[in-house]
């Protein structure tokens, strides 16, 4: 009786030692498993991170480029700007004095040429600059105070320093007041606009 007991015991005994060593094998195949599939993730992640970098480089050579290319494109667009504006002065104190005095068409004919060529001028020039198609109203806005100032700065000194002979009284009178009053108007509306905007930015910096 003593014996079977003992048999059975050391059969128990067998069975557990068989069911630990499989369990110790699940565990084990389990880890290598957990192993591989950590692993795996982290080949992921780094190929990942790789291609992250990869896409970052080729981003940051683009914007590169982009901001080259801007740079570029504003420098041209200044350097025809500049070229454009130097044709219109050349326009309005050589060519038209010279074709005023040529035809022998009287003073105004340069004022008035002076001014339609100025203006026209400018609005080419604003609009590329701005670099929009149709023209608007700020456009044109800039183009009648360039013409008009141009006028004006034209106009004073052939009339201050005895260039046009003129009489107290006479509409040429009534026409340089105007066009002072105007030149005040502009010149304040200008600066008055300005003062206003940086009041209004200002104003609402404080109350953010």
């Amino acid at each position: 009786m003593i014996e079977q007991e003992r048999e059975q015991l050391e059969r128990q005994v067998n069975e557990l030692q068989r069911q630990k060593m499989d369990l110790e094998h699940q565990i084990q195949e389990l880890d290598l498993e957990k192993l591989n599939k950590i692993e795996t993730l982290k080949n992921d992640l780094e190929r990942q991170v790789e291609w992250l970098d990869k896409d970052k480089i080729k981003l940051t050579k683009e914007r590169d480029n982009l901001v080259r290319k801007i740079r570029i494109s504003n420098e041209k667009k200044w350097k025809n700007a500049l070229k454009m504006i130097t044709l219109l002065i050349m326009l309005d104190l050589v060519i038209i004095p010279i074709i005023i005095y040529l035809m022998g068409l009287p003073i105004y004919w340069f004022f008035i040429s002076l001014g339609l060529v100025t203006f026209f001028g400018m609005v080419v020039v604003v609009n590329y600059m701005s670099g929009t198609a149709p023209l608007n109203t700020g456009e044109v806005r800039k183009a009648l105070s360039v013409s008009f100032i141009a006028v004006y700065f034209a106009m004073m000194p052939l009339l201050v320093f005895g260039g046009v002979q003129y009489l107290p009284g006479q509409p040429v009178t009534i026409l340089i007041q105007s066009f002072t009053v105007l030149m005040a108007i502009i010149i304040g509306f200008y600066f008055g606009t300005r003062a206003i905007e940086k009041y209004v930015k200002a104003k609402k910096k404080g109350k953010s």
